[in-house]
């Protein structure tokens, strides 16, 4: 008995271990504070949305566009971030990301089909983004067509596992997009402030990760961003390989 008791305790520190770092991680998501160069200009951004002038990041070679160095926490992480933002009166884009870029065998970043660089952090993944403030507003017909099909693609997979119960047929359901505009959940939930000649900071405060954060003390994650102790899916057999987002794409252009 007292060997068993062991055991439920050994078991009861791991979860709530997990749980803590969790609760930690959400927490530092909260703010942004952070020193970032080159930047020229102000701006204020609240949610999505930006007013002001703003010239941050460039690039070292043409096409490459690497510029752009932060230190400080953003994004749920404390360090070092690579960022570039323009903003010309409500128009511009910006990307951001933490942690080390994954990199090809030219020494080029390893990017998403949204062109967002990919590290080996699975959190720091999360959290990155990179968009077109007008894309706020605009939505390509060619874009909800693929959106339609791959939900259509995802609700017939279930369908058929669900009538045949044969789970090797998910190796054909589609990963869900977590960033379908190119940005996570909260990021329409923040408010920023950008300044400086050369060198600038960044200060900012979420709304949605601190509501996550207060919730996530009931263990309900609402931004879907609890990455410790989570279960990755995995299917049993994988008789057949899954169409590459190559053969999607090529897929939504035929239709």
């Amino acid at each position: 008995m007292r060997f068993i008791g062991l055991i439920i305790c050994f078991v009861l520190a791991q979860n709530c271990a997990t749980y803590w770092k969790n609760r930690k991680n959400d927490f530092k998501d909260i703010v942004t504070v952070g020193a970032e160069t080159p930047m020229y200009g102000a701006a204020v951004k609240v949610g999505p949305l930006p007013i002001g002038f703003v010239f941050q990041g460039g690039e070292s070679e043409m096409g490459k566009r690497d510029l752009g160095r932060g230190v400080g926490i953003r994004g749920g992480e404390i360090g070092s971030y690579h960022s570039q933002q323009l903003v010309f009166g409500i128009l511009g884009g910006e990307s951001f990301h933490s942690g080390l870029p994954v990199l090809d065998a030219k020494g080029n970043w390893l990017v998403n089909k949204k062109g967002i660089p990919l590290t080996n952090e699975e959190r720091a993944n999360i959290k990155s983004y990179k968009m077109r403030y007008y894309s706020y507003f605009y939505d390509p017909v060619k874009d909800r067509k693929a959106r339609k099909k791959e939900y259509f693609r995802r609700e017939l997979t279930k369908d058929l596992v669900a009538s045949t119960g044969q789970k090797e047929f998910l190796i054909y359901l589609p990963k869900e997009d977590q960033k379908p505009f190119g940005y996570p959940p909260g990021y329409s939930w923040n408010v920023e402030v950008v300044g400086g000649v050369y060198g600038g900071a960044r200060v900012g405060f979420n709304i949605a990760e601190a509501v996550d954060f207060l919730l996530g003390f009931t263990t309900i994650d609402l931004l879907d961003d609890d990455v410790e102790g989570k279960e990755k899916p995995s299917f049993p057999g994988f008789p057949f390989p899954a169409p590459t987002d190559q053969e999607i794409e090529q897929e939504s252009e035929g239709s």
